[in-house]
């Protein structure tokens, strides 16, 4: 009976270690299989990852790993509400990876605030994506551009990093060097991280798109050609898929190739808005999200305080203070980041549209039509649309968004917003009884459909917020 019971205990030790030694192998496999395709098909690496998260076994590393991977790959399929939620959270148990990833994706959203990243972990990879950063502000903040010999210690440290979790740090720095060189002076740098991140479309599309700016056609013709075309136009990686439609339309551009260049200026306007709507409700809940934090927090202290009156007080007074600045700062960078959406909007047709050949008959008609529109009040209907207005004007879309682009020197949008602007700046001067109204009543009565929308685009058009505006009327009347 004993030899028997001994030789039962082998047996089953020999299966566990069996077991593990076939699941640990294939565990890892999965992992790198969700990591290789998480840029060109990062719906794919999300499957695999709740397919591990399922079926095996994690210790803390691989916990760790699971989330970076899963926040990259919502990150890349544009499900920003679920990747701001995320990375919203109490950060001092993130690996430095993902905290890198995160200080990556806020500097997408124009969030740079330092004090949302008070548990810096001391890491390598940590302290080299700061180097970046660092020199990205020095780029956008004081436009002090490091010469190629300042680039060198980057090309020879980043050989010693991961280049997976300084991928974004890289992308941002290359795309920001190569946007702002009109004279190859960092091509060598460029050429050399295209070559670090051979496999990855995006640095692909990027040097390609820097030797078009910069007339080197052919050679960018070549790389082009090398783009796995199917693999992007299928690709849930909605950002690198814009890159390589903005690398369409220069291309096509730049080799008269009309037809072309047409289709892919619709796939990337159409792409652009929903990236667009996605990053502006994103960045919104963002600060919704911070915003209750804070209260919590400070109804958390309020409670734990409550039996120690006098400390109580003290600890509220200071707190109050904190969140009265924290708020400040947020209604700061929300007003920032809502000039920069109504700028981009402005700023928009002056990349992609390409003039269409417009007989001067039909564009005077037009022009004629779209002077009538405007002494109407039709502009102020909150569902009014490009396609909706050309169909008012027996015209089609193209014709209407170049004639607009091109006299008015906006885009659609930015066109109907100053209409309504200029109809409610009308309306507060010639009528008091307007500037009684509360801002939500002044946004729907000119068709804006919400009243932050409004806000923004009254304060680019007047200087000021409607607000101020209207003390200043009651001021001169005075």
């Amino acid at each position: 009976m004993a030899v028997s019971k001994f030789f039962s205990i082998i047996f089953i030790l020999s299966g566990v270690l069996v077991f593990a030694g076939t699941g640990n192998p294939e565990k890892n496999q999965l992992f790198k299989k969700a990591g290789s395709e998480i840029v060109l098909s990062p719906e794919r690496s999300v499957e695999v990852l709740d397919y591990i998260e399922k079926n095996f076994p994690l210790d803390k590393e691989e916990e760790k790993r699971l989330l970076y991977l899963k926040v990259k790959s919502l990150y890349f399929q544009n499900n920003l509400t679920d990747v701001l939620k995320i990375i919203s959270k109490e950060d001092k148990h993130y690996s430095p990876e993902l905290m890198i990833l995160k200080r990556n994706i806020l500097y997408s959203f124009n969030i740079t605030d330092a004090a949302l990243f008070k548990n810096t972990p001391a890491d390598i990879d940590y302290g080299f994506s700061e180097k970046i950063w660092g020199m990205l502000n020095r780029l956008t903040v004081r436009r002090k551009f490091p010469t190629p010999a300042e680039l060198l210690p980057i090309l020879k440290e980043i050989g010693s990093h991961h280049p997976e979790v300084q991928r974004e740090s890289m992308l941002n720095l290359s795309d920001y060097l190569a946007q702002n060189d009109s004279q190859l002076l960092y091509q060598p740098f460029l050429n050399e991280i295209s070559t670090v991140y051979k496999n990855d479309p995006a640095f692909n599309i990027l040097y390609a798109k820097y030797l078009l700016k910069n007339n080197r056609n052919e050679e960018a013709a070549a790389l082009i050609s090398e783009l796995p075309e199917e693999s992007l136009e299928q690709s849930t990686n909605l950002n690198l898929k814009y890159r390589y439609y903005d690398l369409l339309v220069n291309f096509y551009s730049k080799t008269g190739q009309y037809q072309e260049y047409r289709e892919a200026v619709r796939k990337k306007e159409a792409l652009f808005n929903t990236i667009d709507r996605a990053a502006f409700s994103a960045k919104n809940k963002w600060f919704d999200s911070l915003e209750e934090n804070y209260r919590n927090e400070l109804d958390s202290s309020i409670t734990h305080k409550r039996y120690f009156l006098f400390s109580a007080l003290a600890i509220a007074v200071l707190f109050i203070g904190f969140i009265s600045v924290r708020l400040s700062r947020i209604k700061s960078q929300i007003e920032e980041y809502e000039n920069f959406t109504a700028q981009l909007r402005l700023n928009k047709d002056k990349k992609t549209v390409q003039p269409q050949a417009i007989s001067e008959k039909t564009e005077n008609l037009l022009l004629q039509k779209l002077q009538d529109f405007e002494k109407t009040t039709d502009y102020t209907r909150p569902d009014i649309s490009l396609q909706s207005l050309a169909k008012k004007l027996d015209t089609n879309t193209k014709y209407l968004s170049e004639i607009i682009n091109k006299h008015k020197q906006k885009n659609f949008n930015a066109y109907i917003n100053e209409l309504r602007i200029n109809y409610i700046t009308g309306k507060l001067k010639e009528n008091t009884v307007y500037r009684n109204y509360k801002i939500k009543y002044l946004a729907e009565e000119s068709g804006f459909s919400t009243h932050s929308a409004f806000a923004a685009t009254f304060k680019m058009v007047n200087g000021i917020s409607p607000a101020h505006y209207i003390q200043l009327l009651n001021h001169k009347e005075e």
